[in-house]
C-alpha cells in the first residue's frame, strides 16, 4: 500500500468529522468535496423511513393504493426537504444527483415490511383463506371426477366428439405460443 493510501485511511478514521456530525450540522452547505458520503447517508435515511412507515402501515391495517402513494411521499419528500432546508447542500456538485437516490430501495423495503406486518397481524384470516382455497380445490376435483364418471357412462357419440375436439384444441394452443 502506498503512503498516500495509508494517510487517507488515517485521516478518514481519526481526523475527519464523522458522518453523523456532518448530517446534523445545520446549514453546513455540504458538497461532493466536503461530504462525499452524503448520497449513501441519504439512501440509509430513506430506507429507515421506509421501514418505519411500512411498520406504521401494517399496524394501522392500511390497504390500497393510498398507502403506496403516501409511502412514496414520505421516502421522497422528507429527505429532499432535509437536504435542501436543513443541510442546504450543493446538490449540483453530486454527479448522480441527490434528490432521488435510494427511492426505489426505500419503497421496496417499505412495501416488504408493510406486507410482513400486515400478514402477521392477520394470521387467522390468512389461515381461513388458505383453508377455503384448499376446500374449493378439493371440491373442484370432486366435481370434475363426477363429470368424468357421468360422461363415460352416457352418450358415446358425445364422448367421441369431445375426444376428437381435444387434439385440435391442444394443437391450436401449442402453435399459438
Amino acid at each position: 500500500m502506498s503512503s498516500s493510501g495509508a494517510s487517507a485511511d488515517t485521516n478518514s478514521s481519526k481526523g475527519g468529522a464523522s458522518v453523523l456530525s456532518k448530517l446534523s450540522s445545520f446549514r453546513s452547505n455540504p458538497s461532493h468535496e466536503t461530504f462525499p458520503e452524503l448520497p449513501d447517508a441519504v439512501l440509509w435515511i430513506r430506507i429507515v423511513l421506509g421501514v418505519t412507515y411500512g411498520i406504521s402501515l401494517g399496524l394501522r391495517n392500511q390497504v390500497g393504493f393510498a398507502g403506496i402513494m403516501l409511502a412514496a411521499n414520505v421516502v421522497t419528500i422528507l429527505p429532499i426537504l432535509y437536504i435542501n432546508w436543513f443541510l442546504d447542500a450543493d446538490i449540483d456538485s453530486y454527479k448522480n444527483g441527490l434528490n432521488f437516490v435510494g427511492v426505489p430501495n426505500a419503497m421496496a423495503t417499505c412495501i416488504l415490511v408493510w406486507i410482513i406486518i400486515f400478514t402477521h397481524e392477520h394470521g387467522e384470516d390468512e389461515r381461513a383463506f388458505a383453508a377455503a382455497a384448499v376446500n374449493k380445490l378439493i371440491a373442484g376435483d370432486a366435481v370434475m371426477n363426477e363429470q368424468d364418471a357421468v360422461g363415460s357412462g352416457g352418450d358415446e357419440a358425445a364422448a367421441a366428439a369431445a375426444a376428437a375436439a381435444e387434439p385440435e384444441a391442444t394443437s391450436a394452443t401449442d402453435t399459438e405460443f
